[in-house]
């Protein structure tokens, strides 16, 4: 064990950066996954490569039943961990919509629930969703994912409440040595902010539920130009079962009905009145239900056909994924040939 753990934090050591870009590369592939092409509502998504110092530490760890060899025989291929990445939502309902494109777009080793597990057993808790994954086999022969081609990853999806308290709490578990006899107070606290971390989800995605319910019949109240807070009002009346998206979509989205000449609610309900938007979604095929955002994107792209595309001329990506949802529509007979 003494010679063991410098070997292997010296390996690991000399390949870090690899790992480093890793993490990079799965970074940038979650927030396409679920922001740019699912226009999912969240907060924030990262992905870090393990540090040198951590990972000698967990290298270092001895079998449990043979404290004179160590847990990981082969730790850069045992240890999990080594690329993790972190979604941070608003609602209970993103997290689940999250975890739905994870489940599509990556091939996956375990999926721990941890709320189920601490509702179980009865008791508040730690509610993240723990993912450990593969690249699927499309990507995996892709050259730009190169260096995540055999790694195992880890994913954890949880809500901006889940994650403080989460956060804060190990904070003070893992870098406090708490004496037995105070043990129990700082539990039964734990415990306390869990309840009160599972109310406040609660009652966000009530709030939530208020809201749209507030907007569906504000439409005689609703001023007639298109802003970025009239238009969020205006999508959620258009589409009341649709998830929010997050903020910037608004702005992007109200951008692209100014290049249409769109700028006031007459015009975008003239221009969407002869789209059927349930048909558009039933085309799709969507993963997970799309938002209000890439809802109103869908039916742009079915009331303009591929003069739509010509408002994107620069990006190759996104004249990529419009001409594929543009299939979608001819085959469905939404769009003519």
């Amino acid at each position: 064990m003494v010679e063991w753990a410098p070997q292997a934090g010296a390996l690991y050591e000399r390949v870090h950066q690899q790992y480093v870009g890793g993490a990079r590369k799965l970074e940038a592939l979650i927030n396409e996954l679920i922001g740019e092409e699912e226009g999912i509502n969240y907060l924030s998504a990262t992905a870090r490569a393990k540090d040198p110092e951590s990972f000698l530490v967990k290298a270092s760890k001895p079998r449990p039943d043979d404290p004179g060899r160590p847990k990981y025989d082969d730790p850069l291929n045992q240890i999990t961990d080594l690329v993790a990445a972190r979604v941070i939502t608003f609602l209970v309902e993103a997290v689940d919509r999250v975890c739905e494109v994870i489940e599509e777009e990556f091939e996956i080793v375990e999926h721990t629930d941890m709320g189920a597990h601490t509702r179980a057993q009865g008791v508040f808790g730690y509610a993240s969703k723990h993912y450990l994954v593969r690249l699927n086999e499309h990507r995996r022969e892709l050259p730009e994912y190169a260096v995540l081609k055999n790694l195992v990853m880890e994913i954890q999806v949880r809500t901006a409440v889940q994650h403080a308290w989460a956060e804060f709490e190990h904070d003070i578990r893992y870098k406090l040595d708490i004496p037995p006899e105070r043990k129990p107070e700082f539990d039964r606290r734990f415990l306390l902010a869990a309840a009160l971390m599972e109310l406040a989800d609660n009652e966000f995605t009530e709030i939530d539920r208020l809201y749209r319910e507030l907007a569906a019949t504000a439409s005689d109240k609703a001023p007639v130009d298109l802003t970025t807070a009239t238009l969020t009002t205006y999508l959620n009346r258009r589409y009341p079962d649709a998830p929010h998206a997050k903020t910037t979509h608004y702005s992007w989205i109200l951008g692209v009905l100014h290049r249409l000449g769109v700028t006031t609610e007459e015009q975008l309900t003239d221009l969407l009145g002869g789209i059927d938007s349930a048909a558009v979604q039933a085309a799709m095929t969507h993963r997970a239900p799309a938002g209000t955002v890439r809802r109103l994107d869908d039916d742009l792209l079915a009331a303009k056909g591929p003069a739509y595309l010509d408002l994107f001329p620069e990006e190759e990506r996104r004249q990529k994924i419009l001409r594929g949802r543009l299939k979608a529509l001819t085959r469905a007979g939404l769009i003519e040939s």
